[in-house]
């Protein structure tokens, strides 16, 4: 199964009055001492905690330590619409999600009928944000906003199937 990858955004907060040769130097000690997966604009992306905290350490020095974020890394194959309102793509056509608003799940293909499936997966269509296709073996994981898993869980368990969370808030 394809794996969303957890990650981190961390926005730089350009402080008020400061020269741009400041803001170089805070941009270039970041280039020396962070591992940056990616970057979209102010927001800089770390793959783990360890980067993160680094990260969070050089700009808070500074006095730019903007907000935080716990991101997920989508595969390329993944199909979200309106990606705007739950996540981004970087100028690297990385896209990322961001965790707590979003839920993620499949649907164990050894419960329900075939035709409880389908017709769970029809009623699911109007509210899941996207979809992960996966190998012929292994069953589609559905994104959507994480609002909606008791929605999902209803559905679910009116055609007696089974959901299995991938990411849950």
């Amino acid at each position: 199964m394809k794996r969303m990858r957890h990650m981190y955004g961390i926005e730089l907060a350009i402080p008020d009055g400061k020269l741009p040769g400041f803001y170089a130097q805070v941009i270039h000690k970041i280039g020396d001492h962070v591992n940056v997966f990616d970057r979209d604009k102010l927001l800089f992306i770390v793959e783990n905690e360890a980067e993160k905290d680094k990260l969070e350490a050089i700009l808070q020095k500074s006095q730019m330590l903007g907000d935080g974020f716990s991101l997920l890394l989508l595969p390329p194959e993944a199909m979200v619409g309106h990606l705007d309102d739950i996540g981004f793509v970087s100028p690297n056509d990385h896209m990322f999600v961001y965790a707590d608003q979003v839920a993620l799940f499949t649907v164990d293909k050894a419960s329900g009928t075939p035709a409880d499936r389908w017709a769970a997966a029809e009623q699911w269509k109007e509210h899941v944000s996207g979809t992960i296709p996966q190998a012929e073996e292994e069953e589609t994981i559905y994104l959507l906003d994480s609002s909606l898993t008791e929605l999902v869980e209803g559905i679910a368990k009116a055609y007696q199937v089974q959901v299995q969370w991938l990411h849950k808030t």
